[in-house]
């Protein structure tokens, strides 16, 4: 019996060897643009478009001024310089740093020089792959970078950040470190199958499958608050005309975003507007008003398209008018939500009368005691900090906004991962339960190896170079 581990690193593309350049900063007009170029001996491309304004040669991981020449040899801009020889630099080669005036014609003109002096245009993400080929990060590590650039609020670049930093890697090696102490363990004792594994040994060993299949569930715990972080989520504000869904989108956005009037139907068709709750980036959908009677044809075309997006959404938020009575259409909207996650939001409770209970309005609705009701007003900003409070509960589950803290530092947000991780927690349950039958220890190492091989593809210690491809393929160019 063979088993899997230690792993095989995936081949080193050739054209690494190669020195490639592209913008490091976005296109258009800017203060400073950076170009990047990197590849062994590129300072060879470097000092063909490079004029020092001192005597002195550029020094490594030093800001040096100069002139940046374009392909004719005629000064094309006044810049600054910095290059880092191979291996203390970003990917792990000699790379070079322009940092120049941040005119499209320069950067293009710069560009088109050091390709003429040897260089080729990046791909995207090819200065990552290269740090991820160089050990300069696994791959975990490479897909935060992608994250990080991507984040929309301050905890979600916090917990890319912390991914880039290794958290996540360090968790999932730990896992990985002991399945091999475990495996070599069984494989060693194939040699001399008719001894029995003494009490002792068999309880430790257990304690080992125990400690492992305890970590990765604490891991997958992680994965549905790292998708939020990531993607965001999708919250939709359904209800009756006239509720006060609009004033509600305009006062989470901070601005006047959804036309506000009292008449009905004034909202024809869904209206979004991206917002930061608790560190979840949410894109809030305000909706058509949902009623029977009177209805125009484009608004009835407005009422179809709120129902699709109830049914897409992450959550719906049903909005009550808590200065009058519920109507038909309240209790028919209810009917037609399904099973789409609720929270009911009773607004203008400035308004309500005397004694108002909306937990009651939600019995009378005929909604599960579990579903959770808040009271608001529109235009009183300290009225929607339960708001938010219950909807960043409610997208994260058990634990809400504080769940995540500062010292919970390794969460998954890859979809690639949490998968990688359930394979790797199947695998495990397998090879446990093999192992608690007394089954033939190969049975256990072939369960055993798969769960490792899903570990491993995490950290890109194993993985189909297909799979590379599309991950960096994801990224921008200069990254």
């Amino acid at each position: 019996m063979t088993s899997t581990f230690p792993d095989t690193p995936p081949t080193r593309p050739a054209d690494h060897a190669e020195w490639i350049v592209a913008p490091a900063t976005p296109a258009g007009t800017g203060a400073i643009a950076v170009v990047r170029l990197d590849g062994p001996g590129c300072w060879e491309a470097a000092s063909r478009v490079w004029r020092s304004t001192r005597s002195v040669p550029p020094q490594a991981r030093r800001l040096t001024r100069g002139q940046v020449l374009d392909v004719n040899g005629s000064v094309l801009d006044d810049a600054l310089l910095a290059w880092f020889p191979a291996p203390h630099s970003y990917t792990g080669n000699d790379l070079v740093e322009f940092q120049c005036h941040g005119s499209p014609a320069v950067v293009a003109g710069l560009i088109e020089a050091l390709c003429a002096a040897g260089a080729r245009l990046a791909r995207p993400g090819e200065f990552t792959e290269r740090a991820f080929f160089n050990g300069q990060l696994d791959l975990a590590q490479a897909e935060a970078v992608a994250n990080l650039i991507a984040s929309r609020t301050r905890e979600a670049s916090r917990v890319a950040l912390s991914q880039l930093e290794g958290a996540l890697s360090r968790e999932v090696n730990t896992v990985r470190e002991g399945l091999i102490n475990l495996a070599a363990e069984i494989e060693a004792r194939l040699d001399f199958p008719e001894e029995e594994i003494e009490t002792a040994d068999r309880l430790r060993l257990l304690g080992a499958f125990e400690t492992a299949r305890k970590n990765l569930e604490r891991l997958l715990a992680t994965a549905r608050r790292g998708r939020l972080f990531r993607d965001g989520a999708r919250v939709v504000l359904a209800g009756r005309p006239n509720t006060g869904k609009s004033s509600l989108l305009n006062a989470l956005v901070g601005m006047e975003r959804a036309l506000v009037t009292p008449h009905p139907g004034t909202t024809r068709d869904t209206i979004e507007a991206t917002v930061d709750i608790l560190g979840i980036p949410i894109v809030l959908i305000d909706t058509a008003g949902v009623r029977h009677a009177g209805v125009e044809e484009i608004e009835s075309l407005g009422i179809e398209r709120t129902l699709r997006e109830v049914r897409g959404a992450d959550l719906v938020l049903l909005v009550l008018d808590a200065s009058s009575p519920l109507t038909a259409e309240d209790r028919a909207l209810v009917g037609l939500l399904g099973e789409a996650p609720l929270l009911v939001v009773t607004n203008k409770c400035d308004l309500a009368p005397e004694g108002h209970n909306r937990r009651g309005w939600a019995q009378e609705l005929g909604l599960s005691g579990t579903v959770e009701s808040v009271s608001v007003c529109a235009l009183d900003p300290d009225t929607l900090r339960p708001l938010e409070a219950a909807v960043a509960r409610l997208l994260m589950g058990q634990g809400g906004p504080e769940g995540l803290t500062e010292a919970e530092s390794a969460t998954v947000t890859n979809l690639r991962h949490a998968e990688r991780l359930r394979g790797a927690a199947e695998a495990l349950g397998c090879a446990r339960a093999a192992f608690e039958a007394d089954q033939s220890g190969e049975f256990v190492m072939v369960d055993l190896n798969e769960a490792l091989q899903a570990l491993s593809e995490i950290l890109g210690l194993s993985v189909d170079e297909a799979v590379l491809s599309r991950i960096f393929s994801r990224f921008c160019i200069g990254k």
